[in-house]
């Protein structure tokens, strides 16, 4: 077995993150709808970007706005209004 295909080596090339995505794949790993992040693209420039036809999402981008979601503010069992 060569080093390039050992089942360690896989392991860690599996968990790198790529820098770009195709939309729909961004859309599951962050749980913002489409259009939402078409919203997000007017007010962060480089946040799609394009490659020919295809528009591709920067991750560190979009990381950076879905770090920045506010935190829920959940009401306890008792407070029901």
């Amino acid at each position: 077995m060569s080093l390039e295909h050992s089942p360690a080596r896989q392991k860690r090339a599996s968990r790198i993150r790529p820098r770009f995505g195709r939309l729909n794949e961004a859309v599951q790993y962050g749980g913002i709808s489409r259009s939402r992040l078409y919203e997000w693209a007017r007010e962060n420039p480089g946040l799609i970007v394009k490659n020919g036809n295809s528009s591709l999402i920067n991750y560190a981008i979009y990381d950076r706005l879905l770090d920045a979601l506010p935190a829920a503010k959940l009401k306890s069992a008792g407070d029901e209004a």
